[in-house]
C-alpha cells in the first residue's frame, strides 16, 4: 500500500465513521419521533380518562424528522444512495458513467456547501430574533444549529465522494451506486 493509499483508507475510515454516526442519531431521531407520536395518538383515545395529546407533539415531531432528514444525508452520499439516470449514459459506457458521477458529485457537492453556508446566515437569524416554537416556546435556532452540524458532514462526506471518484476514475475503476448495484 502507498502513502497515498494509506491516506486515503484512513481518510474513507474516518468519513465511514461519521455518515454510520449521523445514521444512528437519525433512527434514534426517527424512533424518539414515533414514541411522541404514539404516546400523544394514545393520550388523545383515552382524554375521557382524564388524558390528551402531548403538548407540542407537532413541534416536536416536526424538527426530530426533519433533522433525521439531515443526519440521513452523509450516509446517502458516501453510498451514492441519491438518484441517478443511468438510462442515457449506460451505452456510452463506464468510463462516462464514471465522468457523470463526478460531475454530479461535483454539482451535489458545491450545492451542499452553499447551502450550509446560507444555513448558517439563516441559524444566526433565527438566534438574534429570538424566534421561539408556538406552543413549547423553544428557542428554534437549536433545531437550526444541530441542522448546521449535520450538513457540514453532508459537505465533508461530498468532498470525500469527489475525491473518490476522482481517484477511481484515474485508475479506471468502475463504479456504481452502491444503493441500487447494476
Amino acid at each position: 500500500m502507498t502513502g497515498s493509499d494509506d491516506i486515503f483508507g484512513k481518510v474513507e475510515k474516518a468519513v465511514t465513521r461519521l455518515a454510520e454516526a449521523t445514521t444512528f442519531l437519525a433512527g434514534l431521531l426517527l424512533l424518539i419521533a414515533v414514541i411522541l407520536t404514539v404516546a400523544s395518538i394514545a393520550g388523545r383515545a383515552m382524554i375521557s380518562l382524564g388524558l390528551g395529546p402531548l403538548p407540542g407533539d407537532y413541534e416536536l415531531v416536526e424538527t426530530f424528522i426533519g433533522l433525521s432528514v439531515f443526519a440521513f444525508m452523509p450516509f446517502c452520499q458516501l453510498k451514492r444512495g441519491h438518484v441517478g439516470v443511468d438510462l442515457f449514459m449506460t451505452p456510452l459506457g463506464n468510463r462516462a458513467m464514471n465522468i457523470t458521477q463526478l460531475l454530479g458529485d461535483i454539482v451535489v457537492g458545491g450545492l451542499f456547501i452553499l447551502l450550509t453556508w446560507r444555513h448558517a446566515l439563516g441559524t444566526l437569524d433565527k438566534y438574534e430574533s429570538n424566534e421561539t416554537s408556538f406552543i413549547l416556546g423553544f428557542p428554534i435556532w437549536w433545531g437550526f444549529a444541530v441542522a448546521i452540524v449535520l450538513m457540514i458532514a453532508t459537505s465533508i462526506v461530498c468532498l470525500f465522494t469527489i475525491w473518490r471518484d476522482i481517484r477511481d476514475l484515474g485508475a479506471n475503476r468502475v463504479y456504481v451506486s452502491e444503493a441500487g448495484g447494476h
